[in-house]
């Protein structure tokens, strides 16, 4: 038996958007260090990264936006999002 539930399932695209726009912030903030000191050779590779993270927050994004559409938005347990 599952323990899936679409309540579950949003709460978790949720957690998963805040922790990549945590990540995000973190990872801007080095590219932005590997700029200012001229790190070039990691600087493609710090960018290549926060590329790729944004690319995840985007997909978690349409993912809670289908589930909302799908199942509704659950009863709030008292945070906002």
């Amino acid at each position: 038996m599952s323990d899936w539930s679409p309540e579950k399932a949003i709460a978790m695209e949720k957690r998963h958007i805040v922790e990549g726009e945590m990540r995000i912030a973190r990872q801007e903030a080095i590219v932005a260090n590997l700029m200012e000191k001229g790190r070039g050779e990691l600087l493609t590779l710090a960018e290549d990264l926060l590329s790729a993270f944004r690319e995840s927050v985007g997909l978690s994004r349409e993912r809670l936006l289908y589930l909302r559409n799908r199942y509704g938005t659950p009863p709030s347990s008292g945070s906002h999002s």
